[in-house]
Parts: C-alpha cells; structure tokens; sequence
C-alpha cells in the first residue's frame, strides 16, 4: 500500500511538471474525446444552447474550425457551441469543445477578439490542460482503475463535475494559453492584438455574471482565478512586440464591424 501511494504521488507531480508538448500519462486520445463528449452532455444539461440564428451558430463554428487547422492538435473532432447567456465568457472542454457565450459575442468589437478568445480555448485544448486536471483529479480521489473499466465514462465525469476542479486551469495555464492562442490566431491570420482590446474590454466591464454561483459563472475563462487583465495585456503585448504583429500591420484581419459584414451581421442577429 506504501508503494502504491507513493507511485501515485511521483505520478501526480510528474503530471504537475508535464508540458504542454508531451503526452498524458493515463488518459489516451480516444478516451480524452469520449470524456469530452460526456461533458458535453452533462454541461448542456445545465445551460442553455443557443438553439437560435443558424447564422450565428456557424460563424463561430466555421471561425473555430479555421483557426483549430493551425493549432497544435489540428486532428481532433472539434465541437463549437455558442451558450445562451448575457454573461461575458468562454470556456474549453478537453477533447475539442469549446464554449462561448452569447453575450461575448455581443461584446466583442471585432471579428478578431471573438477569434484570439476561440484560438485561447484551443490553446487549452493543444496543452492538454483539461486531461492534466482530470488525471490530477483521478489520482487524488483514487479512480484510475475506471479508465480500464467499460462503460465507466459518464459515472467518472459526473463525478468529476461535482467537483469542477476539472474544468478550471491555474494561473500558469491561462499565461500558456493566452501565448498559444496568440500564435494560433496570428497563423490564421486574424490580428492578434484582438485578445488585447478584448481584455481592455473586461477591464471597463468587470465580473457580469449574474448568478455567481451557476456552472457557467464557476468555469468560465475570463475571470475567477485568471491572471489579472493588465498583466495578460503586458504579457500578450510583449509576446506580440517579439512577433513584429502590430495593430496596423499587413496581412492580419482584424474584422471591426465596419469592416466585416459576417461579424456584423452576428451582431445585428445578437442585438450587440
């Protein structure tokens, strides 16, 4: 028993140490994706999908799916969903789903800040963030034996969902997310400085969330534990300072709704 308790303890902070390049230790690819579509199910269960203008619904898939072909999994099934909520928020599930929220797509100024917020879950998704929170998760409350078990995946996440803990990310995921969703929208040749003024934004908006204690309001991505926006904003410029991608510069699309009918006709479509 001793030896086993220290194997999962040298295995949880080998976990811990992991990059954002090298594979998981339990969880295989087809098992990540299983988990992730359990969640999806359970997540919907709890907040509303917006069942609304097919217009909006694809804009956000088609954005999603373009900007994911320049991400570091470019091969997973990935699923876009946009949640019926005037709440300003985002979120990733492991396995390529990513969320975003009505009333962040309201918010957004330009095509480009709704892109760097998709191409940030992404970098969640590249980084195997949500797989390393579950693994964590199933090491400390001693689960492991179920991932070999048939049958066990919807009992596994909904265990794992009381808790939410697999659904949020420290404050060093988000910084790794922010620069890997950078590269991802720069790749895809949306301007990056979008995440920039979208973070500008949450500044003068502050925490929206109406019902503090909802699921949404608990793992969405843009406030609770994240780093503060005036450090996200130094660090995102610095980074974009080192790529030579300025606000103005040629070949980047930054989609203001002056300029971009498909993102203003999502807004016209969300009354943002």
């Amino acid at each position: 028993m001793r030896n086993l308790a220290f194997a999962a303890a040298a295995l949880l902070l080998s976990l811990s140490c992991a990059s954002a390049d090298s594979e998981s230790w339990l969880i295989s690819e087809e098992q990540e994706i299983q988990m992730g579509a359990e969640y999806h199910v359970q997540l919907l269960a709890e907040m509303p999908e917006y069942k609304g203008s097919a217009v909006v619904r694809n804009y956000v898939t088609e954005m999603g799916g373009a900007i994911a072909l320049n991400s570091g999994r470019p091969n997973l099934p990935y699923h876009f969903t946009v949640v019926e909520s005037d709440e300003v928020n985002a979120f990733a599930v492991m396995g390529g789903f990513v969320y975003v929220t009505t009333g962040l797509l309201k918010m957004a100024g330009s095509a480009s800040e709704v892109a760097t917020i998709l191409a940030h879950e992404l970098g969640h998704i590249s980084a195997r963030h949500g797989v390393r929170a579950m693994e964590t998760y199933m090491i400390e409350q001693g689960l492991t034996s179920l991932l070999f078990k048939e049958g066990q995946t919807k009992e596994l996440v909904t265990a794992a969902l009381s808790t939410l803990t697999t659904l949020t990310f420290s404050k060093d995921q988000e910084r790794e997310a922010d620069s890997l969703g950078v590269q991802y929208a720069a790749a895809t040749k949306w301007n990056p400085w979008g995440i920039v003024d979208f973070f500008n934004g949450l500044e003068v908006l502050g925490a929206t969330s109406a019902d503090p204690n909802s699921t949404l309001s608990k793992i969405g991505e843009l406030f609770s534990t994240h780093p503060s926006n005036p450090e996200r904003i130094s660090n995102v410029s610095t980074e974009l300072g080192q790529m030579g991608i300025g606000k103005d510069s040629p070949g980047y699309n930054y989609g203001r709704a002056t300029e971009d009918a498909s993102f203003a006709n999502v807004k016209a479509i969300l009354g943002g």
